[in-house]
């Protein structure tokens, strides 16, 4: 009887050889853990030659621009230089049908003491804001003038009888019949007054003889006129 022995050859690994290869193995791990780093996440890896799946990306929130109402801006325009003040037409002071309510209704007899006209300065730009035009003497209704200061230009015409002309005039204070100026001319001309009253209630007496007509203009600068503007100049009575 033959007996068969099989020899098995059996391999001995030492410990120092198996942490050689778990380390390997280790360093392998973590160089492919760096170079995809997707596996960290969780995210599937895509293999070669097939068509790598679409990664989502957090998007930020859209930011919505805040509506504003329309026509809400405000357009700041150019400065653009004022235009002066165009005058209007003058206002007419017409005379009083209640005289005797005036504290003084006759003029003095002697007008002298008021000095001749004053003199016109040329070259002033003027405005006429306020006249009077009459053929006969009377009491004007009160008015008031704004400006500081303002002139009377005063036109007396009379072509038939000049050498008997006759025309006196006197400026007074509405409150006591006080006079500030005035004027008297005994033939057909002109005459001119500087006044500085003014936001004062005032009047008018006029005589005349012998005239076809006057015209009394009531002026200020233009500087005065742009400053103050159009006033109403007759006080309505009361």
């Amino acid at each position: 009887m033959c007996i068969l022995i099989r020899y098995h050859p059996v391999l001995f690994v030492e410990t120092g050889d198996i942490l050689t290869v778990a380390g390997g193995l280790f360093i392998v791990l973590v160089i492919a853990l760096i170079a995809n780093p997707q596996y960290l996440a969780g995210l599937p890896v895509s293999l070669s030659g097939s068509t790598p799946a679409p990664t989502q990306t957090q998007r930020p929130p859209a930011t919505i621009p805040a509506l504003m109402p329309a026509n809400t801006a405000t357009l700041t325009p150019a400065e653009t230089p004022l235009a002066p003040l165009t005058p209007v037409p003058p206002s007419r002071i017409y005379y009083t049908d209640k005289p005797f309510t005036y504290p003084v209704v006759r003029l003095p007899e002697q007008l002298e003491m008021f000095g001749e006209s004053d003199v016109r300065r040329s070259g002033q730009d003027i405005v006429t804001f306020a006249y009077m035009e009459e053929t006969r003497g009377g009491l004007s209704r009160v008015f008031s003038v704004p400006y500081p200061v303002w002139t009377m230009d005063i036109s007396v015409i009379d072509n038939t009888t000049p050498n008997l002309a006759s025309f006196r005039m006197a400026l007074c204070y509405a409150a006591n019949g006080t006079i500030i100026d005035g004027v008297e001319l005994m033939h057909p001309g002109t005459a001119y007054k500087k006044i500085q009253t003014s936001n004062t209630p005032l009047y008018l007496i006029i005589s005349t003889t012998n005239i076809e007509g006057y015209r009394i203009d009531l002026q200020t600068s233009r500087e005065y006129f742009e400053q103050i503007g159009v006033q109403q100049y007759e006080i309505p009575a009361k």
